[in-house]
């Protein structure tokens, strides 16, 4: 079973969610929907879904049950990964295989394995699946498979006090959500953390059951978009101006990564003080040193500069969090951002072929090769 599913990983539909709260995992249910965990998505109703190729695409949230912490997501355009099929066996036995498949840390999609600890395990009221399969961040939201690769609970959240005690959402829970969703006839709802009622649109009671749903965070977060920080917002007004997607870019908290043509872009705040954007471009050939770092240190590339992580070039911009909170400097910063943007994908080619550098292992050598990048 493992050597099967290793064998055709890359063909899965389960693919990495990305938001500006962090990342996780979701599985296709059709070419156009995964499911994924609410708390994954939450609090946004827009995230960026990446594709095997490391290219990003929009997928917008139609469905939320915040109580099972369950999501489910619609992409922008079709995909072709496998759909891995919902388990009808409601029954599991304590010491059966279990596979679990995500994104932990981050990491390209990986493959854990144990076994089934409490087949019905009850924890704040809700019954899961409890296996000793190694989950860490980035896990939540990916499918837990059996032996014939189907699906049969979906990855939840680990105790972080214990080792090897993960759980998951049981199959049965999650056939009962994704069949609701089929049957929805409002483009985006919220279940009722109470009653399961959907509801389409804020409001202080449930009509169904009459709970009072502003005192549930986990509810309310849905319809009232927090107030985006103001790093946040005056580096998506930059990506946006160099016509990069801010969504598809989102990261993490206060972090960002794309790609500019060939160029992998990454932006984040390392303190209080500074505002980075780097950008890993190639690594030094074995000859003709001399003139690539006589380059690399010339005042030229000011208000750029560049150096070594390891042994990779990098192109970085810095600007220092006193500008970012003075409005007064925003329109020469933008520029200078869309400037860097530009910079670095063409940077990346001069340097190979100039300076006998070799791509970064980031680098998307495909693009690098393309005639419309060598006349960039």
């Amino acid at each position: 079973m493992s050597a099967q599913i290793l064998d055709a990983i890359d063909h899965l539909g389960v693919y990495q969610v990305y938001t500006g709260g962090g990342t996780g995992t979701g599985f296709l249910i059709d070419a156009t929907h995964l499911v994924t965990n609410s708390h994954v998505v939450s609090p946004y109703r827009t995230v960026a879904v990446e594709m095997r190729d490391r290219t990003r695409i929009l997928g917008t949230v139609r469905r939320v049950h915040p109580q099972r912490d369950l999501a489910v997501v619609e992409l922008s355009r079709p995909v072709d990964g496998a759909v891995l099929p919902l388990s009808d066996i409601e029954q599991y036995r304590p010491k059966q295989p279990v596979h679990i498949l995500g994104f932990p840390v981050g990491l390209p999609l990986s493959l854990t394995e144990g076994v089934i600890s409490h087949p019905r395990q009850l924890l704040d009221e809700q019954y899961f699946l409890q296996t000793d399969a190694a989950i860490n961040p980035g896990n939540s939201g990916g499918p837990m498979l059996d032996d014939e690769q189907r699906i049969i609970a979906v990855t939840t959240c680990k105790l972080n006090e214990a080792d090897a005690v993960g759980f998951g959402i049981p199959v049965a829970d999650v056939r009962r959500f994704v069949e609701e969703f089929r049957a929805q006839s409002v483009p985006f709802g919220v279940q009722c953390p109470a009653c399961d009622e959907l509801i389409a649109k804020a409001t202080r009671y449930c009509p169904s059951c009459g709970s009072n749903l502003d005192t549930r965070d986990d509810f309310k977060e849905f319809f009232h978009t927090p107030d985006a920080h103001p790093v946040a917002d005056f580096v998506e007004r930059a990506l946006a101006k160099a016509n990069v997607d801010p969504v598809l870019a989102r990261h993490g908290d206060l972090n960002w990564s794309f790609y500019n043509g060939s160029a992998p872009i990454k932006v984040w705040c390392c303190c209080s003080d500074h505002l980075n954007f780097s950008s890993r471009l190639a690594q030094p050939g074995k000859r003709g040193l001399n003139d690539l770092f006589r380059f690399l240190l010339s005042a030229e590339h000011a208000p750029f500069f560049f150096d070594l992580a390891g042994s990779t070039i990098r192109m970085n911009l810095v600007i220092h969090m006193s500008d970012v909170f003075t409005p007064a400097e925003h329109d020469d910063l933008v520029e200078r951002v869309g400037r860097f943007i530009t910079k670095a994908d063409s940077a990346d080619n001069l340097l190979i072929k100039t300076y006998g550098c070799l791509p970064a292992p980031e680098t998307q050598t495909d693009f690098l090769d393309a005639p419309a990048h060598e006349n960039a």
